[in-house]
């Protein structure tokens, strides 16, 4: 256990008392010396160390359980509390608890106090990876008239170590450019959103298209470079090497033309090509080659090669982007990212817009945030509504999936899956559903029975839709990607069915979201 500011010893002496062996760090040498005659226990190592350093600390080379700053972070400078805040989530085990107590009034004495908030604590810790466990106010213990504030942290661990891994690929791992944050997202994003795309698994790897994350690594630089041109590599380097005259030519498409089942021809198809060709290449030469294992020389990722044909003519599907290659990613590594998902990715748009503001540093606050925001998945429905209209104009009968009642005027378009939860537009988890009832579910994932009395409902409008329509190709190729389909029906709508069945287990188990039925 680490106590930065012992002050008195009282804090470290009731932790030694449980048992822990006690690191306590305190500056004033008269404060220690006093602290030490008054607690003698042989648990308790007294440190003369100081924030924001602590190099004595540092140099013991010990990890600890917890780490405690009972009311010392108001002492610490605003403009200085990122590097400390990072130093004490180096020296916390997997699954250590960071406790910070917050003063609710300034000291009335001589030294130098800054403001504190939760707020700003909770903006390090999405920074650091570290997980919000809770907070909670006590009375002062001096009846003294004032509060305290306990914010704590956890410094997650699932077990398998990929936790600690992808924190220092993230946090510690050196970095010339934006690539590792980069790879890091477009991998999540597959785990999270596009399990379907898995092309092969074993106990220790999965294999999934490297064309579909070079896909995802394009919306998100589309909009970056050709769009708000934020530097990505430091001053004086160039421009990232995918980004040249074929990169720069899709300038004219939007960031919704990149998506599955979309088909590109002529001088779009061409220069298409030579994109995920130029991607590829970088991700297999940069972030993929030089992501390791700390303190050893094997590559975390694996890449295997493929083979994109020239043509005039490609469609972004499952065999375009298998064509591009392949990535290997610990099995590991692969489950933390799918469950964890909701975490991992604050962090990695933290530790990304750090290095904007080092590479680029000429956007407003928030400005890189705001364009690192996922493209192309905004929360609209206008496009199935519009087509609903049409089946309804058409003479089709048109029936809410959840109660059954036929739609005549009024009607939403629900997400199956909470949007909130799991950001998908897939046609596939855009239902019709009776405004009422809509509202009802809200953001909550049908229950399995809801689900299993809805599915006829559910067959019959995806026949109605996009059956022998425009819409059918894309409407499998989101599918084959998204849901978790069984090898033996992968096309099929009984297939997709079933994909949809496993997806709601997978989504209520990982997220735990609250789970609604139809009254």
């Amino acid at each position: 256990m680490l106590d930065v500011g012992a002050g008195s010893g009282r804090d470290a002496a009731w932790f030694a008392d449980q048992d822990y062996e006690v690191v306590a760090v305190e500056p004033a040498e008269a404060l220690r010396q006093r602290a030490q005659e008054a607690h003698p226990s042989p648990r308790i190592q007294w440190i003369d160390d100081q924030l924001p350093a602590l190099d004595s600390v540092h140099d013991l080379d010990y990890q600890f359980d917890v780490i405690l700053l009972n009311g010392v972070w108001m002492h610490v400078p605003p403009s200085e509390r990122k590097r400390p805040f990072r130093k004490l989530t180096e020296l916390l085990k997997p699954g250590g608890h960071l406790i910070i107590t917050l003063r609710s009034e300034m000291p009335g004495d001589d030294r130098t106090a800054y403001e504190t908030s939760k707020a700003e604590l909770r903006d390090l810790s999405r920074s650091f990876a570290l997980k919000f466990l809770d907070d909670a106010q006590s009375d002062d213990r001096l009846d003294r008239d004032l509060r305290w504030t306990s914010v704590v942290f956890r410094l997650p661990d699932d077990g398998t170590g990929a936790l600690p891994l992808i924190r220092h690929i993230l946090i510690n791992d050196d970095t010339s450019a934006t690539y590792k944050p980069a790879l890091l997202r477009s991998v999540l994003r597959v785990a999270d959103s596009a399990k379907g795309a898995v092309l092969n698994e074993t106990r220790d790897h999965v294999e999934i298209p490297l064309g579909l994350v070079a896909l995802y690594w394009l919306r998100m630089y589309r909009w970056l470079i050709l769009d708000r041109g934020y530097h990505q590599m430091p001053p004086g380097n160039g421009p990232p090497a995918f980004d040249d005259e074929h990169f720069q030519f899709l300038q004219r498409l939007s960031a919704s033309d990149f998506r599955l089942g979309r088909r590109f021809t002529g001088a779009e198809a061409r220069h298409l090509i030579e994109t995920f060709r130029a991607i590829r290449d970088t991700i297999r030469e940069g972030p993929a080659r030089f992501i390791m294992y700390p303190g050893t020389q094997d590559q975390v990722f694996e890449y295997g090669s493929g083979h994109i044909r020239s043509s005039n003519a490609i469609t972004l599907d499952l065999d375009f982007l298998k064509a591009v290659g392949t990535l290997r990613v610990p099995r590991r590594v692969w489950e933390a990212l799918a469950r964890h998902a909701s975490w991992i990715e604050p962090s990695i748009l933290s530790r990304w817009v750090e290095l904007l503001e080092n590479y680029d540093g000429t956007a407003p606050p928030g400005a890189y945030r705001d364009a690192l925001s996922w493209p192309n998945v905004e929360h609209s429905t206008r496009e199935v509504r519009t087509l609903a209209a049409q089946l309804q104009e058409s003479g089709g009968p048109l029936y809410c999936v959840w109660s059954g009642k036929r739609l005549n005027d009024g009607y939403d378009i629900d997400h199956c899956f909470p949007f909130k939860h799991w950001p998908n537009n897939h046609l596939w988890n855009l239902l019709p559903t009776a405004p009422e009832v809509n509202s009802g579910k809200s953001d909550s994932l049908p229950s399995a029975q809801q689900l299993h009395k809805a599915e006829d409902r559910i067959l019959r409008w995806w026949n109605q839709a996009y059956r022998q329509t425009d819409y059918e190709s894309r409407f499998y190729e989101e599918a084959q990607v998204a849901l978790p389909l069984p090898t033996e029906q992968p096309t099929s709508l009984d297939g997709l069915l079933t994909g949809l069945r496993r997806q709601r287990v997978r989504l209520r188990t990982d997220q735990q979201i609250a789970e609604w039925s139809a009254q």
